[in-house]
């Protein structure tokens, strides 16, 4: 027969024991969803990364060749103005002094202005399209909204970096806790059932409660 005070911390024992195990088991889980959760969002981190700088590179590419293109349109259409310009006062010029040689000269000013519009109206309606190849048709023709948009999306990916990156930054913390926590266990199961096991015991069961709540936190 079991004497009252040595069935009682028989039972506080094995409430000790048991506890401790659950925790164990706990800590064991909570650290394969850390562990996981570190990896899914280091991963997602550096693809959104990775689509942000390429779409950086792209946006740089996108502005400098539509400017360089619209730069050199703008400068070939003055051209051809000064050329039309240039004509129209050789020939009046022609006239009013009816000089033959003056006059002869603006028409063919003026056809060259002419044939040159023409050129340069031919091109900016093809510009951009076969034998030129999709990804430079873009470049050249890239508009003020499709830069926006490009940009937009750039952001969207910084955003979705940052959230990874807090989010691999928690899991990381959850698994310090964690660790914390194992140590904690095995102290406590080295002193056994007293009141620094129990203080152990405790304090190992804050650090994984406050690893649970990290980890709902990342899966969120």
């Amino acid at each position: 027969m079991i004497a009252p005070d040595s069935a009682a911390e028989l039972r506080a024992e094995r409430r000790f024991d048991m506890i401790a195990a659950v925790l164990i088991g706990c800590i064991a889980v909570l650290a394969a969803i850390l562990a996981y959760s570190q990896i899914d969002a280091s991963l997602a981190a550096t693809r959104a990364d990775m689509k942000a700088a390429r779409l950086a590179a792209d946006l740089s590419a996108r502005i400098s060749v539509s400017s360089q293109a619209l730069d050199s349109s703008l400068g070939a259409q003055q051209v051809a103005l000064m050329m039309g310009m240039d004509a129209a006062s050789r020939e009046l010029a022609g006239v009013k002094n009816n000089d033959g040689g003056t006059l002869a000269v603006g028409a063919a000013e003026d056809q060259a202005f002419t044939k040159l519009q023409k050129s340069l109206a031919a091109t900016s309606a093809t510009s951009g399209s076969a034998p030129v190849d999709v990804y430079t048709r873009g470049l050249l023709n890239a508009t003020t909204a499709d830069l926006e948009n490009e940009l937009a999306e750039q952001n969207h990916q910084v955003d979705l970096s940052n959230e990874a990156s807090s989010r691999e930054q928690r899991s990381v913390l959850g698994l310090s806790f964690l660790a914390l926590a194992g140590v904690l266990t095995g102290l406590a199961a080295v002193l056994r059932e007293g009141r620094a096991g129990w203080i152990s015991l405790v304090a190992a069961c804050a650090m994984a409660g406050g690893s649970g709540a990290l980890a709902l936190l990342t899966l969120a």
